[in-house]
């Protein structure tokens, strides 16, 4: 009898202990966001060389895409409790033609362990804001070959090329970091809730590349069809970079 009782008091205590060792609470890892960025032209995915149609009131324009790089930096998630998650790397370069970013895939990780993180909105700048990376070219040596006129211009923060059969060719280099066309643009992203982190997630945006010509200011492409340095038609062009870039999902 004695030794029953001793059976059913080590399997009572074995119980609880197992019981009270079972984690509720994060696990002690650092969480990991991947970003994905789908490039569409309004409905369609987009795809180099092939033929668009903008349809206006009197007429429609055909816009075959060709080339599109941006650079997209200071890029952070926010949190709930206004924390900020930076990307792991302050610099990145977009080449769509090669679908890659540089100098690598653009990731965040959560400066804790342990810890839940709920974050709803993300924010990061098209372009190079910062005057001195522009002057003295100080990402020359990050990307192999990144879009730079020259320390007076500084860096290209968007550059969209395309074929039109009325005017041949559409150049749009979108940069500047001087005075009064200083053409980068700061873009926030607020998400459809609050998303508590998983060890690894995948968040994905969209960018949809026709409204950079068909957003806060209308294009007339007849008209604008060349833009290779800052000026006025380049700060037109530049307020429609922050509606190209919403929230897709978080996984």
């Amino acid at each position: 009898m004695k030794n029953y009782l001793k059976i059913i008091l080590f399997i009572a205590f074995t119980s609880i202990l197992l019981y009270n060792c079972k984690d509720e609470d994060p696990k002690p890892f650092k969480q990991s966001v991947a970003l994905e960025i789908k490039h569409t032209w309004g409905d369609s995915d987009l795809v180099l060389n092939k033929s668009y149609f903008w349809d206006h009131v009197n007429r429609t324009d055909t816009i075959t895409p060709t080339k599109l790089i941006y650079h997209i930096n200071h890029l952070k998630l926010l949190t709930e409790d206004s924390q900020e998650i930076a990307a792991d790397y302050t610099y990145y370069m977009f080449n769509f033609e090669e679908n890659s970013f540089l100098p690598k895939n653009i990731t965040f990780t959560t400066p804790k362990e342990g810890v839940k993180y709920y974050v709803n909105s993300i924010e990061f700048t098209i372009g190079v804001a910062d005057s001195v990376v522009n002057a003295d070219n100080l990402l020359g040596g990050q990307f192999i070959s990144p879009m730079y006129w020259g320390m007076i211009q500084g860096y290209i923060n968007f550059k969209f090329e395309a074929l039109n059969p009325k005017v041949s060719a559409l150049i749009y280099h979108i940069g500047g970091y001087l005075p009064p066309y200083q053409n980068s643009r700061k873009v926030r992203i607020a998400f459809s809730k609050p998303y508590l982190l998983n060890q690894n997630n995948l968040l994905t945006l969209n960018a949809d590349i026709f409204k950079f010509l068909s957003s806060v200011n209308s294009v007339d492409i007849e008209k604008v069809n060349l833009i290779h340095e800052p000026n006025a038609e380049s700060k037109l062009l530049a307020e429609n970079i922050p509606s190209i870039f919403s929230f897709l999902s978080l996984k």
